[in-house]
């Protein structure tokens, strides 16, 4: 499994070596362009900072750069309905692309489009997240051949979850913004390695 961090592949380079389980998480904020030999992919920044501008220059970019795992489809955090109906908007813009759909509370009641992603992004709230519908979809997920990302996982107890389910990436903010503090410890964790470093539940701030 992954974990894709919002980090200059330089500095990952630097700092943490090329670790198996490591990949770089660009975004229409911060774009990374040298990332030749990593994995890596493209989020929205829908969740903290959309920008439809930035987003559509992004789109233009990705297809020049070799290796991209999944490219975010614009989504409404929290709002299944509302986020299939963007999709739906954006799915033009995104043809030709390894399309991600994100998973959003109250999917059970749309109609997922399967044919249309190559990746389901489990995201949504705390309670969707971790709850029965969310399993069952990334089950699903699964069994249909998709890539499957999970989004927030900032807790030792969400990257186990994660693997649980058969995730093949995950992102977490608290990686990013504190790396130095973090990182090493989490993909040795990932890895199965014993120094954690953090305490069992790996506690980031107040996220679960």
């Amino acid at each position: 499994m992954l974990l894709l961090v919002q980090s200059s592949p330089t500095s990952l380079e630097r700092d943490h070596g090329f670790h198996p389980n490591l990949g770089v998480l660009s975004g229409p904020r911060r774009f990374y362009r040298n990332v030749e030999g990593w994995s890596w992919a493209a989020d929205n920044d829908a969740f903290l900072a959309w920008d439809e501008d930035k987003y559509r220059k992004m789109l233009t970019e990705i297809p020049l750069i070799p290796g991209c795992i999944f490219v975010t489809a614009p989504d409404i955090v929290g709002d299944a309905e509302a986020t299939l109906d963007r999709f739906w908007q954006w799915l033009p813009e995104l043809k030709g692309l390894p399309v991600a759909f994100v998973a959003q509370d109250g999917i059970e009641n749309t109609n997922v489009p399967w044919d249309e992603f190559s990746c389901l992004f489990v995201g949504g709230s705390t309670e969707f997240k971790m709850g029965n519908v969310a399993e069952y979809y990334a089950h699903e997920a699964k069994d249909r051949g998709k890539w499957l990302h999970m989004g927030r996982v900032n807790t030792a107890r969400r990257i186990r979850y994660a693997q649980s389910l058969g995730c093949d990436s995950i992102d977490g903010t608290k990686f990013s913004m504190f790396r130095h503090t973090y990182l090493d410890a989490s993909l040795e964790h990932m890895r199965g390695g014993r120094q954690m470093g953090f305490g069992s539940e790996l506690r980031l701030g107040r996220t679960a």
